[in-house]
């Protein structure tokens, strides 16, 4: 005797099981992820609605960055590639500069005001062109074979706190042509009391010169 045959006596594979198990959770994926988008959107639209808000506040007392030309050998060996970096360092010298690369720009307009970010945006791009400035600085005197020079000014940058992770690493080569361990090892600690990723990045190459000297 011949029984009917149903859909649900055809063997189903096991693929095309999971093949639409897959789709489900995607799709499933999708709409969270969507979801999850729009109320970061709709989040940041009323941050950003707050922070324009805000009135204009004093930013007269921030912790400028105190930055002094006479700390550096400026004029002191005629050089064009020396030169177009002093006259850089010179004009920041008469400028208000500081670090506010830890906040994004909603969060400065809500702490100080939109008056304000244009003024701060502007003191922030200062502190970074100073950074690469004062880097860029000593490694043309390094290549004027002005050793001493060079590390005065990587010297100078450190005792600024700068977050540039190459002046550290920069100043390093220098102690360790100079085979001076320990200087390199004051620089480690004083990175290793900071979390910023500058700072991870510098002891990361600085801690190979303490193992090639091991």
């Amino acid at each position: 005797m011949n029984l009917p045959i149903t859909f649900t006596s055809l063997p189903v594979p096991y693929f095309f099981i999971a093949f639409v198990i897959f789709i489900a959770v995607l799709a499933h994926r999708r709409r969270r992820q969507t979801r999850s988008q729009q109320e970061a959107n709709e989040n940041f639209l009323e941050q950003e609605r707050i922070a324009n808000s805000t009135r204009k506040q004093d930013i007269s007392d921030l912790d400028y960055l105190h930055f002094d030309i006479d700390a550096l050998p400026i004029n002191e060996y005629p050089h064009e590639s020396l030169t177009s970096c002093e006259i850089v360092l010179v004009e920041l010298s008469m400028r208000k500069i500081i670090n506010l690369s830890d906040y994004t720009n909603t969060q400065l307009k809500r702490m100080y005001g939109p008056a304000n970010f244009k003024t701060l945006s502007a003191c922030d791009d200062c502190y970074q062109i100073l950074c690469e400035a004062l880097h860029t600085y000593a490694d043309r005197q390094l290549a004027l074979d002005r050793t001493e020079a060079a590390a005065a000014i990587l010297e100078y940058a450190v005792s600024l706190n700068l977050e540039y992770s190459n002046i550290y690493v920069l100043l390093a080569e220098i102690y360790d042509k100079q085979s001076e361990p320990e200087k390199i090892r004051r620089l480690i600690e004083l990175l290793s009391g900071t979390d910023k990723k500058y700072a991870a990045a510098a002891l990361k190459k600085l801690e190979t010169f303490c193992v090639n000297e091991a």
